[in-house]
């Protein structure tokens, strides 16, 4: 039976049903086959290429942050220290000469000798220069320290009657510092060499006061029995005459909880790291729905995901911290929280604009501007002791985003309003650039795919 045209039809063979010949893997190293030797070429080029680019990352790695914290000892001459001399008499003089005869090196910082007018004649006052960045230190000597000590030593010599207890004066010189605006700086490299010329004064004073002592003592014709008080009373001020000048030292912002300083050094390095996951996951995740969905709504939701998680990732953080810092305020973290979330959105932004616009060269640039900004941060020197050429760092948000976090926990030293005015700058521009160039790469990718499509298409026609 012949079938009529119309339902006739012909019989074609399933491509599938065909035997695919299998090609067996072939060493990179046999030189018959062409294809081979050409991937050969191209395996070792890229490969060279690739280490090339990783050993020059290294260098730059090495070379920049551990640059930065080479011999700080040579640079102590830039801390800044005030010295206020309130007595005027002869122990100011050893004082001031103490420090200005300081031995060079790490033993001399960058001295300012004040008048007390300068202060009102208050000592109170001279806490202004630690608690607003002028110095790192303030060594005061108190008024009429001098007075005070002579009177007193001449007093208890020439009395007749015996010191029951050894004698105790109050502390001739109070230094006042803040280890919170940078612990490792102040209690390596501001303290030791004051407390060096200190000492210096104080041993030169005493042995003035000695030799004084013993000068009066060979002069007076006082009986045997008022002698033996003499040498008695003068044993129970031992302490006085050997060290005359000594110091209290008053932290005004202490820096020292674990926590704290955990929070403001590795702590800001946590939260980038998790920035660059949360921004690596959204792209991956967003690059299936690129050429399906409009641009419009892929931009939204990326602007969107990074405030909110930004949002997030900083309250889990803010609380955790001042929860094991033991800080309770209210006013505090709330100011803590937006400090960490604005901290939060300006490494988003930054990892966004690098890798959206520069691809897989993108993050080796990354990690060297990373590497830039923990050198420049005063993670644990301060930039005073750095190269100048690190200076840089006052101007990169990782240094404003520290010493911001420093100021909010420990109260130290700080622009803050300079410190979130900076960060508000640049995450305001770089958003910019990453909004616009974001719009240029989304577009671009789904005309590609468009165009790609519409091949397709047209082969199949």
């Amino acid at each position: 039976m012949t079938l009529p045209p119309r339902l006739s039809y012909a019989i074609v063979e399933d491509p599938s049903s065909y035997l695919t010949p299998v090609a067996e893997p072939v060493h990179l190293w046999n030189s018959s086959n062409k294809e081979i030797v050409t991937l050969r070429k191209s395996f070792f080029k890229q490969w060279f290429f690739a280490s090339i680019e990783l050993w020059i990352l290294i260098f730059l790695i090495a070379t920049i942050y551990l640059g930065s914290g080479q011999n700080p000892s040579r640079y102590t001459g830039n801390l800044d220290v005030t010295i206020v001399n309130y007595d005027g008499d002869i122990a100011g003089n050893y004082f001031l000469n103490a420090f200005r005869q300081s031995a060079p090196g790490n033993q001399t910082l960058n001295w300012h000798y004040k008048d007390s007018s300068d202060y009102n004649n208050n000592v109170d006052e001279t806490k202004y220069d630690v608690e607003h960045g002028k110095s790192w230190a303030v060594v005061v000597l108190r008024q009429r320290t001098t007075r005070r000590i002579n009177e007193t030593v001449f007093t208890l010599i020439n009395t007749s009657r015996t010191l029951i207890s050894p004698f105790t004066i109050v502390s001739p010189i109070v230094v006042f510092y803040a280890d919170g605006r940078n612990s490792f700086t102040v209690n390596n490299y501001v303290l030791p060499p004051i407390r060096s010329a200190i000492a210096i004064a104080s041993a030169k004073y005493g042995q003035m006061l000695r030799s004084t002592l013993l000068q009066n003592l060979s002069s007076s014709s006082d009986s045997s029995s008022n002698r033996s008080v003499q040498l008695l009373n003068t044993f129970r001020i031992g302490s006085l005459l050997i060290n005359p000048l000594t110091a209290q030292y008053q932290n005004l912002h202490p820096g020292s909880p674990f926590v704290g300083q955990l929070a403001t050094t590795l702590g800001y390095i946590y939260i980038y790291l998790i920035s660059a996951m949360v921004v690596g996951g959204t792209l991956k995740f967003l690059s299936q729905y690129v050429t399906k969905v409009h641009w419009i709504d892929v931009i939204v939701f990326r602007i969107l995901n990074g405030f909110f998680q930004g949002f997030i990732i900083s309250l889990i953080y803010s609380l955790i911290v001042l929860w094991l810092f033991g800080i309770h305020s209210g006013s505090l973290f709330m100011r803590y929280w937006m400090f960490n979330w604005l901290s939060s959105m300006v490494f988003g932004i930054i990892i966004v604009l690098f890798t959206t616009n520069l691809g897989i060269l993108g993050n080796s640039i990354l990690t060297v501007f990373v590497i830039l900004m923990l050198a420049g941060s005063t993670l644990q020197l301060a930039l005073e002791l750095s190269h100048p050429f690190y200076r840089y760092g006052y101007g990169l948000p990782l240094y404003h985003i520290i010493n911001g976090g420093r100021h909010l926990l420990f109260n130290s030293y700080s622009n803050f309003r300079l410190n979130v005015g900076v960060l508000l700058a640049y995450f305001s521009t770089l958003w910019l650039l990453a909004f616009g160039t974001g719009i240029f790469w989304i577009k671009r990718q789904q005309k590609k795919a468009a165009r790609q499509s519409q091949l397709v298409k047209t082969e199949k026609q």
